[in-house]
This record gives C-alpha cells, structure tokens and sequence, in this order.
C-alpha cells in the first residue's frame, strides 16, 4: 500500500488514508488478505563478514557479493529440503 499511495498527490493521499480509516474490521480483513506477502530486503551482517564477503565474491568473479550470498542461501535450501523430502 506504501508504494501505491507514494504515487499520489498530497490531496489524494490523505484522501487514500481517510477511505482506510472509515473501513469496517471486516472489510480491512478482506483487503489485507489479498495484500502481497512481504519479505525483508535486507540481513544485518558485521562489517567484517561483509568484507570477508566481498574478498570472496571478488575471487569468484562475482560482481556483487548479495548474489553470491543468494546463489549460496539458495543451494542450501535446495539441499536441506531435498534431505527432508
């Protein structure tokens, strides 16, 4: 929602909010319901580790370090769920 209202006017925003305060409990259940799921953008690492990161992506021809960590959060995750299944 934070991103659609960010595309309106001051007027429109504000008349945006207006509409959500008025809603009923059961009638916000039903919008929220269809909302997107949200997951955090960001993992708070140490400097170190990030540095130590980097070094590495460096090593590997990689040209951002958070790809690395995804290709390697992924392949884990592949491997750990395929030894549960």
């Amino acid at each position: 929602m934070k991103k659609r209202l960010g595309r309106l006017s001051k007027a429109g925003r504000e008349k945006a909010e207006a509409r959500y305060q008025r809603m009923k409990p059961e009638d916000f259940d039903s919008v929220m319901s269809s909302a997107k799921e949200h997951a955090p953008a960001a993992i708070r690492l140490p400097r170190e580790l990030i540095r130590n990161l980097k070094r590495v992506a460096q090593a590997e021809g990689e040209p951002e370090y958070q790809t690395m960590v995804r290709r390697w959060i992924e392949e884990r995750l592949r491997r750990e769920t395929s030894v549960r299944d």
